[in-house]
């Protein structure tokens, strides 16, 4: 009853950067799983259970074709979160198990990784040297990438689509830095993993046309339902399990496969590929609408507009007012939205492009890194299927209300 009295009053979504809603259409277009077989264990060895498993076959030979990959480089998981910590400890643990020497192994990362790369860098194995990439206004340069002569094992991590800001990373560029340092150091074992998580509705995922070495996608984002991921990994590259169990998924995931969530993920990949041209000009002609209206009527408003952006993400940078602050009271007239906590960092600590095991929580957020030594609040809008233009219009009315009510316009 709570729930239902909550939303009474028709509200305005423009959070999907953070988690989409359901898309029946489009899910009531995929193939079904058969009833007679939905319920089984595709682990038993009944009729049932082998008709499960060979769904789930198929489905996996869907989400590899959707990204160009082979069937076997595909591990199913729980989500982006745990594809990104399988892509780091299952490859750390891995290299560690066959004697390497930790202090031998570097993890090159982006200063604005999204959490699941960024708070796994506090717990790696003791030794390992966790670097942060030369970043310039948001982004990773590739030919400023270098490594350390020491490091014999590395791992360079880069976020394709950053979660706050909408950057889109040069992943091609790094991909191709990372076979000339590959060619340049034959004797190092150099890998390239990239959080995909915000890019499928809008950017060409191919892995060979790519050139990652291991790729995180999740369910959150493709309008399917939650608890569902994937890690792409190359044949070749060698990962150890980092939970334990039965031998599902090549042995590195295991439990009994939701084929269900499985499957509709698969096939919203699928779909989000096929679509993704289209998707990607409807979305970005609602975020030119919406920041010329901004950029029209709130000049102190700034717009974190550098360089290439995905279509679907606005970050809005408003001075002296707290970024929680502004979500509530955007909440409060029905919009919802997302915002990330402004604070100062030491410039020193931004000069650092490299940092210890135990000082890599120190490493300074987006806004920081962006706009050093101001007081902002931020917002993050981003639109998605549902989203009209009347809604912005909503938005952009409520907004001024908010600068209103605290005087900054």
């Amino acid at each position: 009853m709570f729930f239902k009295h909550y939303l009474k009053k028709k509200r305005i979504y423009l959070d999907y950067a953070s988690s989409t809603p359901l898309d029946y259409k489009m899910l009531s277009g995929f193939p079904k799983i058969p009833f007679w077989a939905s319920g089984a264990n595709p682990g038993a060895l009944h009729k049932e259970a082998v008709a499960l498993k060979s769904f789930l076959r198929d489905t996996r030979d869907v989400a590899s074709i959707a990204i160009g990959a082979q069937s076997d480089e595909i591990i199913f998981t729980s989500g982006a979160t745990e594809s990104d910590n399988l892509a780091v400890f299952g490859f750390l643990k891995n290299q560690i198990d066959q004697g390497v020497n930790p202090k031998d192994i570097a993890l090159y990362v982006s200063s604005f990784e999204h959490s699941a790369i960024e708070e796994s860098l506090k717990h790696v194995y003791e030794g390992v040297r966790v670097c942060k990439l030369p970043q310039e206004d948001g982004y990773v340069l590739p030919g400023s990438i270098t490594i350390a002569e020491e490091s014999k094992v590395i791992l360079i991590s880069v976020i394709f689509v950053q979660n706050e800001i909408g950057t889109t990373q040069d992943i091609k560029g790094i991909a191709k830095r990372v076979r000339k340092l590959r060619k340049e150091n034959p004797e190092k074992n150099i890998i390239f993993h990239t959080d995909a998580t915000q890019a499928p509705l809008y950017y060409d995922l191919n892995v060979l046309r790519l050139g990652v070495d291991m790729m995180t996608l999740g369910a959150t984002k493709l309008y399917c339902p939650k608890g569902v991921g994937m890690l792409f990994k190359k044949r070749a590259i060698k990962l150890s399990p980092i939970i334990y169990g039965g031998g599902q998924e090549l042995g590195l995931r295991p439990g009994t496969e939701p084929v269900e969530l499985i499957h509709k993920f698969a096939h919203a990949l699928s779909f989000a590929q096929k679509n993704r041209e289209k998707e990607f000009e409807k979305i970005k002609s609602l975020q030119g609408y919406f920041e010329n209206k901004v950029k029209k009527e709130f000049p102190q408003v700034a717009l974190t507009s550098i360089g290439d952006r995905s279509p679907h993400i606005t970050h809005l940078v408003i001075s002296n007012i707290d970024s929680e602050l502004l979500v509530l009271e955007l909440d409060a007239r029905g919009i919802a939205v997302s915002s990330k906590s402004a604070c100062k960092n030491d410039a020193s600590a931004r000069a650092s492009t490299e940092l210890s095991r135990t000082s890599s929580a120190q490493a300074p957020d987006i806004l920081s890194l962006l706009y050093p030594n101001q007081n902002l609040g931020a917002v993050r809008i981003s639109y998605g299927r549902n989203t009209t233009k009347r809604e912005l219009d909503k938005t952009i009315k409520a907004l001024r209300e908010v600068l209103k009510k605290y005087k900054l316009i």
